[in-house]
Parts: structure tokens; C-alpha cells; sequence
């Protein structure tokens, strides 16, 4: 899998996979065929994605931010698909901003995240906006959170959806680490520490597929 530094503010895609270690605070990506994407460094970045008809994209990021903002902004064409997982450890305070907007027909985009609180504060934003005059739309959006108090990460959905031909769908859950789980680990002999830790660690690599970035977390 190619590994690339990207310095100029536009970059295109077309049927590779690749890992983006560093690009500009405001990045567009043009995607076109099948694309997978997987980002390593991702603090403060303003990036727009373009699908363009008929495309793919597995974008998965997973990371360590403090005190950062992020904000996505993706646009589809005809007939594409996102498949789109961000997977975080966060402390300070973080904001993430992902906004969605379909003004074209028969695409489906799926939004994951899952975060998990280190001391810090962390607000989602999610907009997926489906406009009026298309069809066969689907958006779905599972947010995910571990914290040790549920006022350490705000998650504020909002589905603007002009169209009755649409199946759009918005998950959120904030809990601590789970104390079944934790009691099963224990039993096998793990410290609770070590038992805590590799709960976070499953939770968040679960929705990970690339095995370059879970190494390297």
C-alpha cells in the first residue's frame, strides 16, 4: 500500500489504496473508481471529499487528538458510496464537525464513530443534509462514545431530509467501559488497568480494517 505526502491542497484518487501520512489544514480529495484511504495524521484539518459518480471511498482514520478541530465536508455524485469510520482516542478539548450533503440519487453513505475519552472533552457534529428531488438515498450515522463522565462528549445529530424516497438513520451511545466485560477480563487474570485498556483499545480497532494503521496506533 503506497504510503504519500501530500503538499499541494488538491489531491485525486482513482481505483488505489494508499495511506495519507501528512497533507495541508485545507485539503480536497477527488475520488474517483474504488478508493481506500487511510489517514495517520489528522489534527486541525479542514477537508472537503468530492465522490464522483458512480465511485467508492473507505476512508478510515484512527488516532490520538488533543486540542484539535476537525471539520468534513463530503459531497456525492450519482450512484456513489462512502464508507466513512474514525476512530479516536481524544484529551483537551476537540471538536469534530462531519457534514453530508446528497443533491444526487441512489447513493449510500455510512458514517462511523467510535471515541474514547483520556481526560478531555470532545463535541460531534454531524449534518447530513438529503435534498429534495432525489431518491434512493440512504445516509447512516453510529456514533460511539467511552467516557468516564457522559458531559465529557456532546454528540448533535442533525438530519435535514427534504425527500420521502430516503432511508436515513442516526445511532448514538456515551457509556463507560463495560462492567461485564471488565468482570470477564478480570477473571481471566488481567489486571483492571490492563483489563480497561484493552477494551478501549478492541473498541476503537473494531471498526478498523487496516492492519498498517491499528500497528501503528
Amino acid at each position: 500500500m503506497n504510503k504519500i505526502i501530500v503538499e499541494q491542497n488538491k489531491f485525486y484518487l482513482s481505483d488505489e489504496k494508499v495511506i495519507l501520512s501528512s497533507f495541508p489544514s485545507s485539503f480536497s480529495l477527488f475520488v474517483k473508481g474504488n478508493v481506500y484511504c487511510g489517514i495517520k495524521d489528522f489534527c486541525n484539518k479542514d477537508v472537503k471529499i468530492y465522490l464522483e459518480e458512480n465511485s467508492h471511498l473507505t476512508l478510515e482514520i484512527l488516532i490520538y487528538v488533543t486540542n484539535t478541530k476537525n471539520a468534513i465536508k463530503i459531497y456525492n455524485s450519482e450512484s456513489s458510496k462512502l464508507d466513512f469510520y474514525y476512530a479516536c482516542v481524544f484529551c483537551g478539548e476537540n471538536e469534530l464537525m462531519i457534514e453530508n450533503e446528497m443533491t444526487t440519487s441512489n447513493n449510500k453513505n455510512q458514517i462511523v464513530v467510535r471515541a474514547v475519552e483520556n481526560d478531555g472533552t470532545l463535541i460531534v457534529k454531524a449534518v447530513g443534509s438529503i435534498e429534495e428531488n432525489t431518491k434512493n438515498n440512504e445516509y447512516v450515522e453510529d456514533i460511539k462514545a467511552i467516557t468516564k463522565n457522559n458531559h465529557c462528549i456532546k454528540i448533535m445529530p442533525d438530519l435535514l431530509v427534504k425527500t420521502d424516497s430516503v432511508l436515513a438513520v442516526h445511532n448514538a451511545t456515551i457509556a463507560p467501559v463495560d462492567e461485564e466485560e471488565l468482570f470477564y477480563l478480570k477473571g481471566k487474570g488481567l489486571e483492571e488497568s490492563n483489563a480497561t485498556s484493552l477494551i478501549k483499545e478492541g473498541f476503537l480497532k473494531g471498526i478498523i480494517e487496516n492492519e498498517e494503521l491499528k500497528e501503528e496506533f
